[in-house]
């Protein structure tokens, strides 16, 4: 009789990526139970893609073939498949759930990331990313995707970049943070990602302390943006959401920067690749916040969160198995927080 021989090395593997594959199962359930029991039509900015839809088919601009063409034929294809405006901007809300889900498993792919990494990241922009930002998720996990390419100096780098930003242009948000991190060898020595961490520290905390001493620069930046008729439409992130800034935009800025420098002290080999990205990064996102709004400097985050929080070293910030029942309870209770402000 033949013997069935067993490669322990790879039913180690397996039994080590169990929890990543629960948290992910997790993860696709709650997604797939939240689709079923909620209204599409009142997620936040549903609205606004209707309408957006609705002019690309009955008045096209004569940008469309080629800014963000991505998404417009995306959204075509979705409005050509229903016949309507609305069922196919609610057919796009629900292949965006599915996205979100095939953009986790390429950037947290289970052999080099951990569950808390997966589960971190749906709790804080999953909400957004899987319900709401119909244009902008594929964006997001493109650029993800090309920080790791610019690392190892892959000039595919620049072909991620290029889609991202056919699908949403606020995608060049990150290309001078990505330039730097694609040619941090050929940088002078005081911006290449292995100096000291103090230093990153220091200018970080320099970054936050002047973007809060900025005043409110929202007005000046509307009106240059009004100037550029190809991306006037997104004045409506800097003006309307101004006016709303509220106790928690200040709350959330805080806990961006506390994750920046979190991550600054507890770097590895590994996650000091990624340095001059996230420092650099921030700095953009403090400069938004303050001269442009904080829902804006909001949308600029999974750009750099995304990569930054899948190689965290969560074992060097307490993450073990007594900790890991209430780091699961935050996550729950952030997630549940996100997802009340994208759905009324």
């Amino acid at each position: 009789m033949s013997q069935v021989s067993v490669n322990p090395d790879l039913f180690r593997q397996k039994t080590q990526n169990l929890p990543y594959w629960v948290a992910y199962a997790f993860i696709a359930s709650a997604i797939l139970i939240i689709n079923l029991l909620t209204d599409p039509l009142y997620y936040a900015d549903i609205d606004t893609y209707i309408q957006y839809t609705n002019a690309l088919v009955y008045f096209p601009p004569d940008s469309w073939m080629y800014f963000e063409v991505f998404s417009n034929i995306y959204l075509l294809t979705t409005y050509w498949l229903t016949q309507s405006d609305v069922s196919g901007t609610i057919l796009a809300h629900y292949l965006l759930s599915l996205g979100f889900l095939v953009g986790l498993r390429l950037v947290f792919p289970p052999d080099k990331s951990s569950w808390a990494a997966l589960l971190f990241t749906c709790a804080m922009i999953g909400p957004l990313l899987a319900f709401v930002t119909i244009r902008a998720t594929p964006a997001y996990f493109l650029i993800a995707i090309a920080t790791h390419l610019a690392i190892n100096r892959r000039r595919s780098t620049w072909v991620f970049l290029v889609v991202a930003t056919m699908f949403h242009i606020s995608a060049l948000l990150a290309a001078v943070p990505l330039a730097l991190l694609y040619f941090d060898q050929n940088l002078p020595k005081l911006f290449r990602a292995g100096r000291s961490r103090k230093l990153y520290f220091f200018i970080i905390l320099v970054a936050a302390i002047f973007g809060a001493a900025l005043p409110q620069l929202s007005l000046s930046v509307a009106d240059l943006v009004r100037t550029i008729p190809i991306i006037a439409k997104y004045v409506v992130y800097i003006v309307a959401a101004t006016e709303e800034t509220n106790i928690e935009h200040y709350v959330f800025f805080a806990f961006v920067a506390s994750m920046a420098i979190i991550f600054m002290l507890a770097q590895t080999a590994q996650s000091a690749k990624l340095t001059s990205y996230v420092m650099i990064s921030f700095i953009l996102y403090a400069i938004i916040f303050f001269t442009a709004s904080p829902i804006a400097a909001f949308r600029q985050t999974p750009f750099w969160m995304i990569p930054m929080i899948s190689v965290l070293p969560w074992e060097k910030i307490g993450m073990n198995r007594a900790t890991a029942p209430l780091f699961i309870l935050l996550c729950v209770g952030l997630f549940a927080f996100q997802f009340q402000q994208v759905y009324a």
